[in-house]
């Protein structure tokens, strides 16, 4: 027996409710796909991705100090706190994920994008950053995990089936919209400093004509594609994109790792006294990224809401 959408057509797809009582579309008995079989090759690539990252978490300076970057003190300690984070989060994070992508999850794939996507992130800048003057294993290792991120961050991203997704109500649209202008304008304040030396032609501060490329490479990613990523993300969703849904799990998630991992960078760099720490900053960092862990918990909840919850809440909307 067809079921008949909210529209009246019977051919239209269906999709369950996101939880908060609007909206109310299907409730589905469970939140697996009856007759789809799991992308196994997405969710073995996800085990693959956190041995990755686990074992250069642990083949760093975090561990064993076998990989040995040619970075100032500053980095040094940076690379310490976000490994210890790679190792802790990450990869845990990317095993769950595959976890769930095999059991064929509605939720495994959207799991998939924030590891895949931080990973990627931060792989750019292990390449580049350390300006080697050599040719190294080590670099075909990091080029190596940087190419599997990627691949898996398209994998995931066309393994989404929206349909299965939790349809978001037009408020809950606009929550989220204004939560990623929120994070983007979090980002852009980071740079303030640089604007204003863009305007006088200023030099630099020590810390970053230390590692002129890791810096610059770091502003080309959070400028050039996370910032426009998340404000087209949030544009989409007040215009109602059925993408938008989609990258909202995956921008979401960056932002609870990375500022994560940001805040640990900091948190070292105090611990181990160096020159450049803040306590202000890590403090502000600390606060940040306890919020966006907030946001993206409120993000990811409706996807793990089991079928008689959402049935309840729409019976009580609508009673």
């Amino acid at each position: 027996m067809s079921r008949v959408s909210s529209s009246g057509d019977p051919r239209a797809p269906s999709r369950p409710n996101d939880g908060t009582g609007e909206s109310s579309v299907r409730v589905d008995a469970d939140e697996t796909t009856v007759g789809h079989r799991p992308d196994r090759w997405l969710g073995w690539a996800l085990v693959a991705l956190a041995l990755g990252v686990a074992t250069n978490s642990l083949l760093g300076p975090l561990v064993t100090g076998a990989i040995a970057y040619p970075f100032p003190e500053t980095l040094v300690n940076q690379t310490v706190g976000l490994e210890a984070v790679s190792l802790a989060v990450v990869a845990p994070w990317s095993l769950v994920a595959a976890w769930f992508v095999l059991r064929d999850h509605r939720a495994g794939p959207v799991l998939a994008l924030p590891p895949a996507a931080y990973t990627a992130y931060m792989f750019v800048q292990y390449v580049v950053g350390p300006e080697y003057l050599t040719y190294s294993w080590v670099v075909a290792f990091h080029l190596g995990l940087f190419v599997l991120s990627g691949a898996v961050l398209v994998r995931a991203w066309s393994s989404v089936r929206s349909a299965s997704l939790p349809t978001p109500s037009e408020t809950r649209r606009r929550r989220a919209s204004v939560g990623l202008v929120l994070l983007t304008a979090f980002v852009g304040l980071q740079y303030l400093p640089a604007a204003g030396g863009v305007l006088t032609g200023g030099p630099v501060s020590d810390e970053v004509a230390a590692a002129p490329t890791m810096y610059w490479s770091i502003a080309l990613l959070d400028l050039g594609v996370v910032v426009p990523v998340t404000v087209a993300t949030a544009i989409g969703l007040l215009r109602g994109a059925s993408w938008a849904e989609r990258a909202l799990y995956g921008v979401a998630g960056w932002y609870l790792l990375v500022p994560v991992s940001v805040a640990a960078m900091g948190l070292t760099m105090l611990a181990n006294g160096d020159p450049n720490a803040s306590v202000g900053q890590v403090v502000v960092l600390s606060v940040a990224a306890l919020l966006f862990t907030a946001f993206a918990a409120w993000v990811y909840r409706p996807l793990f809401a089991r079928a008689r919850d959402r049935q309840g809440t729409t019976e009580r909307t609508t009673g």
